[in-house]
């Protein structure tokens, strides 16, 4: 091997370890699966239509007033279900229910990891969530998150203004939700660890991928 092989191989390792890939040298995502609580399921539809824009397929797998807790109980689920769709990278949108909890490492530290094992080494963003209108929830919540996942993947929701279906209600309304994703997606090109074929915004209103796969609250996964 050259001198100039060896080098070149020694910068390439340098940035990995530094964590200074650019965007241009991230892993390009041709399918994108999206998995999380019923935030998820208009998330995964608005992603769709990026996809659709910008050529490459969106799965979703909505779980209805699920927890982090409830989709580290069934783990080997997510597992099997997350290698059948074999997707390029994810997006987790999940933790609502539990964006109060005051002690997440000691409540949620297990299920956390079983989920993050779940998905494998595949490129990963874990989207925290909104806040909820009237209530200064979050705080310790997100910040947890934040540590766990590191900054490459963690997307910080809590202060994103966007429109409620109501005073009191946390869930956005569905322009709420494709502002909300498109925030997301602007954020993916200068700090994820994946990049998109493009980022257009889309052309065609938000829609089901191939793959949607939906369960109801009281539904195991």
């Amino acid at each position: 091997m050259t001198k100039r092989f060896l080098h070149r191989i020694f910068l390439l390792l340098t940035l990995l370890t530094a964590g200074a890939l650019t965007p241009a040298m991230a892993q390009e995502v041709k399918t994108l699966l999206v998995m999380g609580d019923s935030m998820s399921g208009w998330m995964g539809e608005r992603l769709n239509a990026y996809g659709q824009t910008n050529g490459f397929d969106v799965a979703t797998i909505v779980w209805d007033g699920s927890t982090i807790k409830k989709w580290g109980a069934e783990a080997d689920r997510a597992k099997s279900l997350v290698d059948e769709i074999d997707p390029d990278a994810v997006i987790i949108c999940l933790g609502l229910n539990e964006c109060a909890e005051r002690n997440p490492e000691s409540q949620l530290g297990k299920p956390l990891a079983e989920i993050i094992e779940a998905v494998g080494d595949r490129p990963l963003i874990w989207v925290g969530p909104p806040s909820w209108p009237g209530k200064d929830y979050g705080e310790p919540f997100n910040s947890w998150l934040a540590g766990k996942l590191g900054e490459k993947r963690f997307f910080l929701s809590k202060d994103i203004d966007m429109p409620r279906q109501s005073a009191t209600n946390p869930h956005p309304t569905r322009e709420g939700i494709n502002e909300w994703t498109d925030a997301i997606v602007e954020w993916i090109p200068n700090n994820a660890t994946f990049s998109l074929p493009g980022y257009a915004t889309p052309t065609s209103a938000p829609s089901r991928g191939k793959t949607f796969i939906y369960r109801k609250m009281k539904e195991s996964l």
